[in-house]
């Protein structure tokens, strides 16, 4: 109706009317809208790119954002400051830190907010991915005023390396500290519950969330499940993806093949493989998984006819493969692959590890499923 009053009356080409109607929508979230307003305007001023860059960045069209902060005929500190938050609130953190290093080349200088919002929230992050938990924890105790995003931070970073408790000790903190958690929060806790055996704890987190004003999305049904499953409630694991208000992705269910394989559950177990190859008829890893969980209980026939199903499908598992920075280059090494130029070290070490491993007292898996005749 503003809007409406302001074309009546021909004032909507006043720049500081159209960045009022611009900052308007964007604050509704109506950002198709925004940029209409911002598209068909004839003069543009810093504001009116900056408020169309923060808004982008505060919805998680981070993409949009950058685009148009390489666009801009100028920048301020207010430029620079938008779209560092913007990679900070989509944990883009080096990213973040990227564009800060740019931003002093440029001849900018940092005021204190931007400092805090880059050097708090991504060096926190770098440290705890990194397995410095101990670095992490000192600089995120010396931050003072604390945002969601960098608890979220803190958070992920114990839950990914194990510190269960630790995580869940924080995310109780968070709520002490008034600070809200938000969809994010939830993810990274419901994931440290999973990791760390916390079942009971897991399910009353999932069950809070609407608390919090936090409507459970595909990936909180998606970590409960893989919280039962984990725990061998593999069941009940089937029954939450399959009565999720939305259509669980494969990954879900191939958490949940994983944990019936290593539960032994093959009723549940083969239910789940035939459903995933349904899915993805062309990926040869969920045939042999299930083929591997057919033969792990002596169903031999069963195993070579999933294989047989495969091959007549064409499907190929991916070669593994992986990855290693080494002195500021990337080192790649794949499956059965001799054109490393240390290749020749490479395999005389895994000699010597393969030795070593057959040495008194190492436990060993003999298993000879990924070498079953499909002929």
């Amino acid at each position: 109706m503003v809007h409406g009053q302001i074309m009546k009356y021909g004032v909507e080409g006043f720049l500081i009317i159209r960045n009022s109607l611009m900052n308007m929508y964007c604050s509704m979230g109506c950002l198709l809208e925004a940029r209409l307003l911002f598209d068909k305007s004839l003069c543009l001023d810093l504001i009116s790119w900056n408020c169309m860059i923060t808004a982008y960045g505060r919805c998680g069209e981070v993409e949009a954002a950058k685009d148009l902060f390489e666009k801009m005929p100028e920048r301020n500190l207010v430029s620079w400051g938008a779209m560092i938050d913007g990679y900070v609130m989509n944990g883009e953190f080096s990213e973040a830190l990227k564009l800060y290093n740019d931003m002093q080349v440029s001849g900018l200088k940092p005021d204190a907010m931007t400092l805090n919002v880059i050097l708090g929230t991504a060096l926190v992050d770098m440290y705890a991915k990194c397995g410095c938990i101990n670095v992490a924890l000192d600089l995120f105790d010396g931050i003072h005023h604390k945002d969601v995003i960098l608890w979220n931070a803190m958070i992920g970073g114990l839950a990914m390396h194990g510190y269960g408790r630790d995580a869940l000790e924080l995310f109780f903190d968070m709520r002490r500290h008034g600070t809200l958690p938000n969809s994010t929060t939830f993810v990274t806790v419901l994931s440290a519950c999973a990791h760390s055996g916390m079942v009971e704890k897991g399910i009353g987190i999932f069950e809070s969330m609407k608390e919090y004003g936090v409507e459970p999305g595909i990936e909180h049904y998606g970590c409960l499940a893989d919280i039962l499953g984990r725990a061998g409630r593999v069941h009940e694991a089937e029954q939450i993806l399959s009565n999720m208000p939305m259509e669980p992705q494969a990954s879900h269910w191939g958490a949940l093949m994983a944990a019936c394989r290593t539960h032994n559950n093959i009723e549940v177990g083969e239910r789940v493989g035939k459903h995933l190859i349904s899915m993805e008829p062309h990926d040869g890893g969920r045939y042999i998984l299930l083929s591997n969980m057919y033969a792990a209980v002596g169903r031999w026939e069963d195993a070579r006819n999933i294989r047989r199903e495969m091959d007549r499908k064409g499907a190929k598992k991916e070669t593994g493969c992986s990855s290693i920075e080494k002195d500021g280059s990337l080192e790649e090494f794949v499956v059965g692959d001799t054109t490393h130029h240390c290749s020749r070290e490479i395999y005389e070490m895994l000699d010597d590890l393969e030795r070593a491993m057959k040495m008194p007292g190492i436990a060993q898996d003999y298993s000879p499923i990924d070498n079953l005749d499909s002929s």
